[in-house]
Parts: C-alpha cells; sequence; structure tokens
C-alpha cells in the first residue's frame, strides 16, 4: 500500500473534509460535463490548483471509466525511465484506490525504458492529488501510475507505443489523466514564457512536433513528454490530429510563480 505524504497539506487529511471539498470544486467548476478521451491537470495543492483540477475531470466525468491511467513526469533527480510501482493500491483519506496490476506487468513486458522503481512514488505527489477525484467519479477504477524520468524523443515513442497495444482493444473505458504544472517554479516572465511554448505546442495536437522540439533540447516543462505520447494515441484514421481545449489557465502568484493549465483531448 502507498501511503499518503500530502494528506492534511495539499488536500483535506480527513475523510468528510475532502469528501467536502471535491465535491465543491466539482460543483463549482468551469464548462459542463463531458466525455473527454484525456485530459491535462495541475498538481498543486487544492487551494492553487483545485478549481483546474476539477475543471479537467468534470470534462470527462460523463464516461464509464473503468481504468484511469496516470501519468507524471519526475521532478525531482530525474533519470532516464518509465517507471511503475509494485503497490498493489494507493491509500487516500477516503479509501484504497486499487492498482490494475495485470496492465502494469503488461507494460512491463515491452521492457526497454520500463521499470519497476518505487522511488520516484515516494517521492512525488503528482499522482497522488489526483486519486480523490478518481474515487469521487469513478469510484470501482483501478488506476495504472506511470512515472516518466528524463523526457526525450525515444522514452516518449516507447510510452506511446506500450499504452496504445496495452490499452487500444479497452479506450471507451479508460481515461488518460497527465498530472503536470505547465512550467517550473521561476521569474514570472521566463514562467510564462516555459508555459505559452508548452501550451503552444500540445493545443497543436502534433505528437511529433513535440518530439522534434524534445529532440533540439528545448527547455519545456517536465510534463511534455507525457502529454506528447496522450496526443500520439489520440491520432485518427489518416493521422488526424486530436482536439486540446484550454479549459483554464492560471499561476501560483508572486515575482516568481508556477504556471497552470487544465486541458481537455478529444480523440
Amino acid at each position: 500500500m502507498r501511503t499518503p505524504i500530502v494528506d492534511g497539506i495539499f488536500y483535506p487529511a480527513d475523510k468528510e473534509g475532502l469528501e467536502a471539498k471535491v465535491a465543491e470544486l466539482l460543483a463549482q467548476a468551469k464548462g459542463v460535463p463531458g466525455k473527454g478521451g484525456a485530459i491535462l491537470v495541475p498538481h498543486a495543492g487544492y487551494a492553487y490548483t483545485g478549481a483546474l483540477a476539477a475543471a479537467g475531470f468534470k470534462s470527462a466525468m460523463e464516461r464509464d471509466i473503468r481504468t484511469v491511467v496516470l501519468l507524471a513526469p519526475v521532478t525531482r533527480d530525474a533519470q532516464d525511465g518509465l517507471f511503475l510501482c509494485d503497490y498493489s493500491a494507493f491509500q487516500t483519506p477516503l479509501g484504497a484506490v486499487p492498482v490494475d496490476t495485470a496492465s502494469c506487468a503488461a507494460l512491463l513486458a515491452h521492457k526497454g525504458r520500463f521499470a519497476v522503481n518505487r522511488f520516484p512514488f515516494l517521492e512525488e505527489h503528482s499522482i497522488e492529488v489526483q486519486l480523490p477525484f478518481v474515487q469521487t467519479l469513478w469510484p470501482q477504477a483501478q488506476i495504472v501510475p506511470v512515472h516518466m524520468g528524463r523526457q526525450n524523443p525515444g522514452t516518449v515513442k516507447q510510452l506511446k507505443r506500450a499504452l496504445q497495444e496495452v490499452f487500444a482493444p479497452r479506450m471507451e473505458s479508460t481515461l488518460f489523466v497527465v498530472s503536470a504544472n505547465a512550467s517550473p517554479y521561476l521569474q514570472r516572465a521566463l514562467a510564462q514564457e516555459y508555459a505559452d511554448a508548452f501550451l503552444c505546442l500540445v493545443t497543436a495536437g502534433d505528437w511529433e512536433a513535440i518530439l522534434a522540439e524534445l529532440q533540439k533540447r528545448k527547455s519545456l516543462p517536465g510534463g511534455t513528454g507525457c502529454a506528447s505520447a496522450v496526443l500520439g494515441l489520440g491520432l485518427g484514421t489518416g493521422g488526424k490530429k486530436p482536439a486540446v481545449e484550454v479549459l483554464e489557465t492560471s499561476d501560483s502568484g508572486g515575482d516568481k510563480i508556477v504556471c497552470y493549465a487544465s486541458l481537455a483531448f478529444s480523440f
């Protein structure tokens, strides 16, 4: 069991308080309930980004989801690789969320950059903060948590290929959630530059264009690689690009900021 590390800090630590907070955020979220194929939501505390996260989840809440694939960058001391865990469940104040261990094993079978490594899951909160929304909207769903280390074209390509092979037969019941901020913590002008470049690339819906930018070693937010892999999954017949909608944006405030965005992907 992976126990929570930011309960009482990023979100309420008691069951009743957390239930009420998530219900409030979803009720007040902008937009209408939808059937989005994937979302990108930030992973700061609910006081900062809970409204944006709720808007993202609301855009997909009308789907009957059985599996939630959670993709998040490693934000500290990132190494090359795609990291899975050997936990059977993730705990929050709302209870335990079961891990889809069969799907994790199927991803691991692709070898290459996939490996089991608990360390990112012990240190990172980016997957944890999304779980109360999953538990509230799809209480029967299982999760597939994946952390991406250094983002480079080879890693993104393998992630996209593995996700496609494992989840193609059940895309109708699978939601892909990219947990990522739109910029690192930087001086306002530089953070906004990161966010503008990120949103421009992702909303264009062209995963190969993102790969080209990563190949040039462009400075892009850590979630760019995860978003690119998800965009690649959404290619329709004839190579039609998925549509990406910016639901809401914000920042943490001050001279140095983190930029946040909530995006909905339609395949």
